[in-house]
């Protein structure tokens, strides 16, 4: 993890809880976390609308559609995700895991938005 992007170099509390995004991706998440890897993941956004959506940032001008929703409680969610974002820094991550476990994971990464 880059020393930059430590809690502790951004004067974050440690009290403060870093939001993030669990993928979790089946049989698939040793390929998704391979293909994130090569994309180089920058930052999620969360970007209100018709439908709202979630998207990931990569690289100089790469950019991915990772979700789109109605539903208002994942509406809501995301708008706690952006609260929670902004409080960190833009802090945040993104995790890829085989399952909801919770036991092993596929892929981590610490991000940081502009």
């Amino acid at each position: 993890m880059p020393d930059a992007l430590m809690p502790f170099n951004l004067k974050l509390s440690s009290e403060l809880a870093i939001p993030g995004v669990v993928i979790d991706g089946g049989r698939q998440s040793m390929r998704l976390a391979r293909w994130l890897k090569e994309s180089n993941p920058a930052f999620l956004n969360y970007i209100p609308g018709d439908p709202d959506g979630l998207i990931l940032e990569a690289g100089l001008v790469d950019r991915w559609v990772v979700a789109t929703f109605t539903d208002p409680e994942v509406a809501t969610a995301a708008q706690g995700f952006r609260s929670r974002q902004q409080a960190s820094q833009g802090l945040h991550f993104l995790l890829v895991q085989p399952d909801d476990l919770g036991v092993t994971y596929s892929g981590f990464w610490l991000l940081r938005s502009p």
